[in-house]
């Protein structure tokens, strides 16, 4: 694995932790009762978070890295939708797909 390969996975990897954060965060304002569990376990995976993706600065350009953050969108539409059950409409879907090929023309050039 090349280093800029590396650097795609762990920026990759970030958006997913991002994502998780996020859902968590979500729960918390959603819950009646341990707000303070899930938004301790929010905050924790953004700590998290932002390590990998400096982490992962260290292999990449940030003209590189940034684009490939976007992929928490799609991460976030992704979680949102199996673990909270959120509706997700046609359009939000085209976003999503657009995402996705913008991101990977980003790594296809790095």
């Amino acid at each position: 694995m090349t280093p800029t390969h590396l650097g795609i996975l762990l920026a990759i990897t970030a958006t997913v932790i991002e994502g998780f954060g996020q859902v968590f965060l979500k729960k918390a304002a959603l819950a009646r009762s341990g707000k303070g569990s899930w938004r301790g376990l929010g905050l924790c995976f953004f700590a998290v978070e932002a390590l990998v993706y400096t982490w992962s600065l260290r292999y990449l350009d940030v003209s590189t890295a940034f684009p490939l953050g976007s992929l928490s969108f799609v991460t976030v539409t992704l979680l949102s939708r199996g673990l909270l059950r959120e509706s997700v409409d046609r359009t939000r879907w085209v976003g999503v797909l657009l995402i996705l090929a913008g991101s990977s023309l980003v790594a296809m050039h790095a």
